[in-house]
């Protein structure tokens, strides 16, 4: 998919009084909660929606921080499909631009660590870097509060402290996300920024590219939640037939309909407004052109999945014998164990089926799949085979 801007500050009243980590009680978000914030905006941007309050639980469960420190291989144990590339110290030396440059070209941001104070000494300070422009990088920087997504702020004039741009950036972050498939969404106005800015605009918009349909098989009706929690039904604001169409309230929404673990947020035609699961949505053509308000703000995300005639499915090979494989919820045998399967069970793909295809019977590789009940995690790919 292609990367979505989305924007949060660490000085939101929602997270920002929530101590970072297992940090001091002075350790907030609002303080020092930079880094995580960014990781936060980053993985939104890939569809893993996370807010800075819910990544920092998160990374708390799996012991993803030192003190106040985001260890940044910890990300990859909750999101195994985003991997922890590349982590360059360039305090002495020039900052890696080339390779920066590639990884945004391919869809995939960077966090960079700069100085943000001109005085002596370094006051560090991680921002997400998402496009270039001439010499200079075009930023989410969580420290504002708030920010307008339609200006462009630029990392130099805020942050250079009278460096050249190689000297400016003190220590990249590269995550590769395996379900990009290149490009990053673009802010639509040439206004720039160093400044604070508002965070949501209302757009004038066409909903001929904004608008779908609830698929016709879909008979027990259509959920729109307040958050993306399948788990409870206290979320859900309104169900809503098959066949009814809905306008699409999100940059580049239209993107995702049909797609397998995407959501979208919606508005029905009654004025509800929330998020639903993209898989059960169709394309629709409508002409009327209407305004619509752009939201960047998000909650929480939980990967849902179903069978579609083109997804792929493997099978468990015979010779596992009566003991069947185990489905693990990370890429390691010493992972919690999320379901385990009989011999010549199917199970549903979920990755990228490209990529997914050349594992399958493969010693060493992993495949991320769902069980017919429902159950995710990753399982050998030695083990299976295509049915």
């Amino acid at each position: 998919m292609t990367f979505q801007l989305v924007y949060y500050s660490q000085q939101d009243p929602k997270w920002k009084p929530e101590i970072l980590g297992f940090g001091d009680p002075r350790d907030t978000i609002g303080y020092v909660g930079c880094a995580l914030t960014s990781v936060a905006m980053l993985l939104s941007g890939h569809g893993y929606i996370e807010t800075p309050k819910t990544l920092n639980q998160k990374l708390k469960d799996v012991n993803g921080f030192a003190s106040a420190g985001i260890r940044w291989g910890s990300v990859s144990q909750i999101y195994p499909q985003v991997n922890l590339k590349s982590t360059i110290s360039c305090v002495n030396s020039d900052a890696p631009l080339a390779q920066i440059d590639a990884s945004i070209a391919a869809g995939q941001p960077v966090i960079v660590m700069v100085d943000s104070a001109s005085a002596p000494g370094l006051s560090t300070h991680w921002v997400v870097l998402y496009a270039k422009e001439g010499s200079d990088y075009l930023m989410l920087d969580p420290w504002p509060y708030q920010t307008d997504m339609h200006k462009k702020t630029y990392l130099m004039p805020r942050y250079s402290q009278g460096n050249p741009l190689r000297r400016s950036i003190m220590h990249v972050i590269i995550y590769e996300s395996f379900n990009a498939s290149g490009g990053i969404s673009q802010v639509d106005t040439s206004s720039t920024t160093g400044t604070d800015q508002t965070q949501s605009t209302t757009d004038t918009v066409s909903s001929g590219s904004l608008s779908a349909r609830v698929k016709a098989d879909v008979s027990w009706g259509l959920n729109i939640r307040s958050s993306i929690n399948t788990s409870s039904t206290s979320n859900i604001i309104v169900s809503v037939p098959a066949g009814s169409l809905l306008t699409i309230v999100e940059a580049d929404g239209v993107s995702k309909i049909g797609a397998v673990n995407q959501w979208v947020r919606v508005r029905d035609d009654k004025g509800h407004e929330g998020f639903a699961a993209a898989w059960y949505l169709e394309k629709v053509q409508v002409d009327t052109p209407r305004e619509v308000e752009v939201d960047t703000t998000a909650t929480e995300v939980i990967t849902t999945t179903v069978t579609t005639p083109n997804q792929l499915v493997v099978m468990v090979r015979a010779r596992v014998g009566k003991f069947g494989v185990k489905i693990y919820e990370t890429t390691s045998v010493k992972a919690h164990v999320a379901a385990t399967e009989k011999a010549r069970a199917q199970l549903i793909v979920i990755e990228d089926a490209s990529k997914a295809r050349p594992k399958i019977g493969k010693a060493g590789k992993w495949l991320n799949v769902q069980t017919k009940d429902g159950k995710k995690g990753f399982v050998n790919a030695e083990l299976v085979m295509l049915p």
